[in-house]
């Protein structure tokens, strides 16, 4: 309803104040009221990818601040907007002079200047700033002594037309400066499914390694009739993730001799999944391990010979540490 009242303001005050024409594909201004905080103008003009709308243009605004210049800060702008404190992560003023910024913008992100004065900005997806995905969720343009707010609700990847408010000249101000206030993006995670088959063994007389069998995951799909009696599990990002580790015969299964525990964390800006396989045996020692991490679908019919992640060192802990960049999808 918010965004409503600002377009109904917004189209009155077009009504009343504004006359426009067309340079090139930007609107000039020709005449507006001053206005020190509320609706202001240029309505920016969103993205589109041929004739159809990928991202709506939105009605600025003028906000109230603490520097007397016009300068306004992501806080500013969430205080307006009813939003709690730091709702935004804040990327820094970046202030713009003789047809460049004396600045750098994230990585992924777009800026461009048209006749120093209309900014567009564009992302092909979120972004990665630390160690968390954003977008865009208002920009900052600053013109002279004031400063046009875009709040874009829920964010966006991209925008175009944006400018400062109008001077006395009826026309928007050149651009000072530029700052984006991000938002969080909701990470969409693809569901994975775990599972294992290894060779066990152990120390003979002299210590070296001996086989004697072999064990599987337990979990959905293990089979009654002869064969490895591997199941999979499905990853769970929000909980724990320990399964069972079965010896088993072709026969039959033999029974839990440990555990497989799963978990992902960020290192800097990788997504890790790390899978610990263990015994309550200290003696038993692992072979050769076929680790399958991926979808339902790519896991179906798959001979464990042609599974992903293989280990062949002998040790009595095996850990496969995996870049999520690897997992097959």
């Amino acid at each position: 309803m918010k965004k409503l009242n600002y377009l109904f303001a917004a189209l009155i005050m077009v009504a009343a104040l504004v006359s426009c024409e067309k340079d090139g594909s930007y609107p000039v201004l020709l005449k507006k009221g001053d206005v020190v905080a509320g609706v202001s103008l240029p309505v920016s003009q969103g993205v589109k990818s041929g004739d159809v709308v990928v991202a709506s243009g939105v009605v600025p605004q003028i906000i109230p601040g603490a520097n007397r210049g016009g300068n306004r800060t992501c806080d500013e702008v969430a205080a307006y907007f009813g939003l709690e404190a730091g709702f935004f992560y804040c990327g820094d003023k970046i202030d713009y002079e003789n047809g460049s910024f004396k600045g750098s913008f994230p990585d992924g992100l777009t800026v461009a200047v048209k006749d120093g004065t209309f900014v567009s900005f564009k992302m092909d997806d979120c972004i990665l700033i630390g160690d968390k995905h954003y977008k865009v969720g208002a920009v900052i343009v600053k013109g002279s002594n004031n400063a046009n707010i875009y709040y874009y609700e829920g964010g966006t990847l991209g925008d175009s037309g944006l400018a400062s408010p109008v001077n006395p000249s009826g026309k928007p101000a050149g651009l000072s400066n530029l700052s984006f206030c991000f938002v969080e993006c909701e990470e969409v995670l693809p569901e994975l499914v775990i599972a294992l088959k290894t060779y066990i063994g152990l120390p003979d007389d002299a210590g070296a390694y001996k086989e004697t069998g072999w064990a599987v995951s337990g979990g959905t799909g293990v089979s009654t009739e002869e064969g490895l009696h591997m199941g999979y599990n499905v990853y769970n990002y929000n909980g724990e993730n320990e399964y069972v580790l079965n010896a088993a015969t072709l026969a039959s299964i033999i029974g839990p001799i440990g555990t497989i525990k799963a978990t992902d964390y960020w290192e800097g800006p990788i997504h890790y999944l790390e899978v610990v396989i263990d015994t309550e045996n200290s003696n038993i020692l692992f072979g050769k391990s076929y680790l399958y991490v991926g979808s339902l679908e790519g896991y179906t019919g798959r001979n464990f010979l042609n599974f992903p992640f293989i280990k062949e060192t002998i040790s009595g802990e095996r850990i496969f540490k995996i870049d999520f960049n690897d997992i097959e999808l």
